[in-house]
């Protein structure tokens, strides 16, 4: 009956550090980015031309953990309605600037935390403006 009781045992030690272990990989998963979108108006540029436009950003900083796996601060999407979608899959925070890259890690702009500007160049068009924060 002992070895019974000590099975029942490491059997409920090693369940309950499953339990903890699931529990802080949906923590990991679910808290380690924050999600901010902005509505960014300037001038976009592609072939030569140059026009008025209005893209959005969503842009997700890293928590200070996810450095641990990634040497990445973050990452952003940009949209230009009815036209594309780029994402930048690496962002460093230098200062009040985050510089953005693509996954070459080549650098192809910046946005400013300080003066909300953003700048950045795709394979389709560049772009130079400033942004305002809007809700989800």
């Amino acid at each position: 009956m002992a070895g019974a009781d000590r099975g029942m045992k490491l059997l409920k030690y090693i369940v309950a550090f499953l339990v903890a272990a699931i529990g802080l990989f949906l923590f990991v998963a679910n808290f380690s980015a924050v999600e901010t979108r902005f509505q960014c108006t300037g001038k976009i540029s592609s072939q030569g031309k140059s026009q008025h436009a209005i893209i959005y950003m969503k842009l997700h900083e890293y928590r200070w953990w996810v450095g641990f796996w990634s040497d990445s601060d973050g990452s952003v999407w940009l949209e230009v309605p009815n036209s594309s979608l780029e994402y930048f899959e690496r962002v460093i925070e230098v200062g009040d600037q985050l510089q953005i890259y693509d996954y070459q890690k080549n650098p192809k702009g910046y946005f400013s935390n300080l003066s909300k500007t953003l700048a950045v160049t795709t394979s389709v068009w560049s772009f130079d403006g400033t942004c305002n924060k809007v809700k989800k």
